[in-house]
């Protein structure tokens, strides 16, 4: 069953997107990390945290939290 929320490809193509507006050259793109956290309406799951961080010229998800409770925090952000 597909899951109805931002997973690790949107994920990276909002952080493209983001770093591409920026100017930022893609050379400067090693390490830095994004985030994507929200607070489902419906669903077996009160929150959702995917982080995607760019590792030797690829995108890596690093982190895919689903929790019980809301996160407060919610949205698309850099993480570093």
């Amino acid at each position: 069953m597909p899951c109805d929320h931002v997973g690790g490809p949107e994920l990276i193509e909002m952080a493209e997107e983001d770093l591409r507006k920026r100017g930022l050259p893609e050379s400067a793109w090693p390490g830095l990390r994004f985030r994507w956290a929200e607070n489902p309406e419906d669903g077996m799951w009160a929150s959702i945290v995917v982080e995607v961080e760019r590792r030797d010229g690829a995108w890596v998800v690093v982190r895919l939290d689903r929790g019980r409770e809301p996160v407060a925090e919610v949205g698309f952000t850099q993480v570093v």
